[in-house]
């Protein structure tokens, strides 16, 4: 009996579940047919935005390393022990001031040194010597010329040896770097100290094969400074056609203006190359943009309160909108939100 009593129980149960799935199902029925029959006499509710007319940039983001305009590394073809260090990284520095002494007594370097002043020396004295004997005609014109041009060599190629004991830059700029204590042993060819232009820095990247087909020299770029801090503005100045067999990218180099200090040497930075500019383009929305399953493009057009699907032709894409070259003209309105119920002459509200 107690069994009998629970199998009607659950068959009570069962029945009440179905009718409430049959209740809820025709309800949500009914609904569909109120908001099928509310789109059908109101429209279907979408987001609309006008075509443009107007300027239309396009950039290229890149990856670029900040070298200085004119840089180079400060070297000396000897081995000698460093005399003094006349600057620091940061300093200012005039073309051909000297850095860094190295000590021309120092055994390593100082045989040549003293050899030629020697030979100078001697050369200079014989020539004050020779122009005082021609002052009384015991000596030619042509032989006091004679040891004057070869107190000129010998002056030469004293000065040659100077140079390489006195470490100098070749550019005006700043010293970024100084690897070198006084007391130390220098080795032959090795970069001590490093001098750049920093008002004005070269900029290099690598790119791929789709981005190399966009640049061209001369174009507009702009650099973001530190930290997002400033930016500074300049322009491609070369773009390699041949790639990097290594990586398969192609060099592109560029200059910017560098007179607040944004960019700083050596480090990394994005630059925004411009490689389009129409100041006259139709353009829209990027969101009304449709695929067909044929790879065609179209957008909805509203017109009176009603859609109509038109393809267009593009070409040009920015973070925002499409350049439009035919389909569309400016001041039209497209749809840019709300596509899932939309076909030809679909009602529409907004």
């Amino acid at each position: 009996m107690r069994k009998i009593i629970y199998l009607g129980l659950v068959i009570i149960f069962i029945a009440a579940v179905f009718l409430r799935m049959n209740k809820i199902t025709s309800m949500a029925e009914q609904d569909a047919v109120g908001i099928e029959q509310y789109y059908k006499s109101n429209g279907i509710p979408i987001e609309v935005d006008k075509v443009r007319r107007g300027e239309f940039l396009v950039y290229c983001r890149v990856n670029a390393q900040i070298m200085g305009l004119k840089q180079t590394d400060i070297s000396t073809p000897i081995a000698a022990k460093i005399l003094t260090v006349h600057h620091q990284v940061g300093d200012m520095v005039k073309a051909d001031e000297v850095i860094i002494s190295l000590d021309k007594e120092d055994p390593r370097s100082s045989a040549q040194y003293r050899q030629l002043k020697a030979v100078y020396e001697t050369t200079l004295k014989n020539y004050n010597r020779l122009r005082e004997l021609q002052e009384s005609g015991a000596v030619s014109q042509s032989q006091l010329d004679e040891i004057k041009m070869k107190l000129d060599v010998d002056r030469a190629n004293l000065e040659s040896v100077v140079k390489t004991v006195s470490l100098s830059s070749p550019v005006d700029g700043i010293v970024l770097d100084i690897n070198a204590r006084e007391g130390e042993l220098i080795m032959p060819m090795k970069p001590v100290a490093t001098v750049a232009r920093v008002d004005r820095v070269r900029l290099v990247a690598e790119v791929s094969e789709f981005d190399v087909m966009r640049i061209r020299a001369e174009q507009k770029i702009a650099v973001n400074g530190m930290n997002g801090q400033g930016q500074s503005l300049g322009h491609v100045t070369k773009v390699s056609l041949n790639a990097n067999p290594k990586t398969g990218l192609f060099r592109v180099e560029m200059e910017a203006d560098n007179k607040e200090r944004f960019l700083r040497i050596g480090t990394y930075t994005t630059a925004r190359i411009e490689v389009l500019n129409d100041p006259d383009a139709i353009y829209a929305d990027a969101r009304a943009l449709q695929p067909d399953p044929d790879g065609k493009i179209y957008v909805y057009v509203v017109k009176d309160r009603q859609v109509k699907k038109t393809p267009v032709e593009i070409s040009g894409l920015n973070d925002d909108y499409a350049r439009i070259v035919s389909g569309v003209l400016a001041d039209e309105l497209i749809v840019v939100n709300g596509f899932k119920r939309l076909s030809d002459d679909t009602r529409v509200t907004y």
